[in-house]
């Protein structure tokens, strides 16, 4: 097929950019070859360093200022495209440092370059220019086919992500692509749950892909709770092995069930800004029908650029990639996020929005704030684990409808919310 130059970026800056971050990135070089090819470049110069940069990529070979100028004298090429002078203004159109070869790997500047690089990569995958205005009546038309199919389904089908809960859903119409949701409670109050039941139950019967990435939690025990809340057998119980019979045939069955659900996660403790945008863009041109981004939990993802100015800063700046990105990726996000302590010095528990922990711009950047409250998670009873709990959820911010409260309850040795008033369907 014939690539369709018009609404692509043809700024040969920016293919300076592209190839000077491949040069000192392998990971942009790998996110570059996914999305990218030659004949994408407009310079014949720039087509032919990026034809062999795919290709002592795809032989494994190191990649680095002396690699790549002794592979292009090997063809002799080197002083045809200019000599060394062409790589290192190359590589220098991405940093200011003044030894880059030393320095690229843990230069601020250069990642933050590095990233915007990127940036420009997926726009271009996309076939979109952000630049263009568009005119109100070329927008009119997609949305009112919209409302009106929205108008003519009987069955109250929600337009967006379906989170499986009624309640969730009537507030929001479903979680809607581009659209930041976060979660917000104290710890161990069930957020987590909360999420991975959207993830596993969420979504219809479209069954398309599911991203999570767990800061927290190892992918082991996350699916873990997947199959207690799947096959209602005790979490406790089925971490040890002590179920019967049965029991293990409802596991099985879990298994086969869980399988089938087109759900991925990351698990890396060690994530940063740049690495989540990187990983979403490599998924969303694998699986361009991506779904649903889950982040758990927000105040654990750090910005990875050392920043000096503090942590409600850098918070802040996480919060508004989290946002973009929602856009970028056209599907909903949902980030998980810690309540300040100031809940548990106050009579009245239940949380607010100025509870939101490390910074007011998560309030802001966010479509959708929800926050978990659970009455019993107070309380003394030594049975609290055994029992079923009810869980007030508070809309407490929706940009696009209605604010209140709804109710769940959470059978919570199965870690699973269930739409109040009802239990697990099938049990």
């Amino acid at each position: 097929m014939t690539q369709d130059y018009s609404s692509l970026p043809n700024s040969p800056e920016a293919e300076r950019s592209v190839l000077g971050s491949c040069l000192l990135s392998s990971e942009a070089l790998g996110t570059a070859l996914e999305i990218l090819k030659p004949d994408d470049f407009f310079n014949v110069s720039y087509k032919t360093v990026f034809e062999i940069l795919s290709s002592m990529y795809c032989d494994d070979k190191k990649i680095d200022f002396l690699t790549f100028s002794e592979e292009l004298k090997a063809r002799s090429l080197l002083e045809s495209l200019g000599g060394q002078m062409f790589i290192a203004g190359l590589m220098s159109s991405v940093t200011t440092t003044a030894n880059i070869v030393t320095h690229a790997k843990t230069d601020n500047t250069t990642k933050s370059i590095i990233e915007e690089a990127l940036r420009l990569i997926f726009e271009a995958a996309q076939n979109r220019s952000s630049n263009d205005f568009r005119h109100v009546r070329e927008i009119i038309g997609p949305v009112f086919v919209g409302v009106e199919e929205r108008y003519k389904d009987n069955d109250n089908r929600v337009a967006g992500y379906s989170t499986s809960f009624t309640d969730l859903d009537s507030f929001t119409g479903g979680l809607q692509p581009g659209s930041l949701t976060i979660i917000a409670a104290r710890p161990s109050m069930g957020k987590t749950a909360f999420a991975v039941n959207i993830a596993q139950f969420g979504g219809g019967e479209s069954n398309r892909p599911v991203l999570v990435f767990s800061l927290e939690m190892p992918a082991e025990q996350l699916v873990l709770r997947m199959l207690s809340a799947e096959s209602g057998i005790n979490l406790s119980v089925m971490s040890a092995g002590t179920f019967d019979t049965n029991g293990l045939k409802e596991v099985q069955r879990a298994c086969n069930v869980l399988s089938k659900r087109n759900i991925y996660i990351n698990d890396d403790s060690g994530l940063t800004a740049m690495d989540f945008r990187t990983r979403c863009r490599r998924f969303k041109t694998k699986h361009p029908d991506l779904a649903l981004v889950i982040v758990d939990y927000l105040q654990l993802m750090s910005s990875g650029e050392g920043r000096t100015e503090g942590r409600q800063q850098e918070v802040s700046d996480i919060s508004r990639m989290l946002k973009v990105s929602a856009r970028e990726l056209e599907c909903p996000v949902i980030a998980l996020s810690q309540l300040s302590r100031a809940v548990e010095s106050r009579t009245e528990k239940k949380p607010q929005l100025s509870d939101l922990r490390d910074s007011g711009a998560i309030e802001q950047d966010a479509d959708l704030v929800l926050l978990m409250y659970r009455e019993d998670y107070y309380g003394e009873n030594e049975n609290n684990d055994l029992q079923d709990s009810e869980a007030e959820i508070r809309v407490a911010k929706n940009r696009n409808g209605r604010t209140g409260i709804f109710k769940l309850t959470f059978k919570r040795e199965f870690t699973r919310f269930v739409n109040h008033g009802e239990d697990i369907p099938g049990m």
